[in-house]
């Protein structure tokens, strides 16, 4: 499996599109080093997504908590949920070496995500923009 950026992911605004821009290359990086069955790659590549990652989450939740978001509390189970799918998939390709098990929870991870981006991202910005959104523009 892999994941590439497609302009219709775009939610508008320049910070949260540009984070998701580098967290799908990211995860691509996981994803073609699952495919070419190289182990140590794919941690390499899950190390920096998965730092990238817990500081747009930490990011997201900044953005909640100004706005009292509508769905936070669902919002913030989401990033626990994504982090928890993470860390599986770290153990997947680090302690257990089992690339099946990898490449089914890369999967659901790019599965996942890309579900949460378009539910609760595009509602969170859409809130943002409605609020004026804590100091971020419209994307150019």
């Amino acid at each position: 499996m892999r994941i590439f950026w497609q302009d219709n992911m775009s939610l508008g605004l320049a910070q949260v599109d540009d984070e998701h821009k580098h967290m799908v290359a990211l995860l691509d990086s996981v994803c073609l080093a699952l495919q070419y069955r190289n182990l140590p790659a794919a941690a390499l590549a899950l190390d920096e997504f998965s730092g990238v990652l817990t500081r747009h989450f930490a990011s997201e939740e900044g953005f909640l908590a100004q706005i009292f978001a509508i769905n936070a509390d669902q919002h913030r189970q989401s990033h626990r949920d994504t982090a928890d799918l993470v860390g599986r998939l770290r153990v997947a390709i680090g302690g257990a070496g089992d690339l099946p098990l990898a490449e089914r929870l890369v999967a659901e991870l790019v599965t996942e995500w890309i579900r949460r981006l378009f539910r609760e991202d595009n509602d969170l910005v859409a809130q943002l923009k409605g609020t004026g959104g804590p100091g971020l523009g419209p994307t150019e």
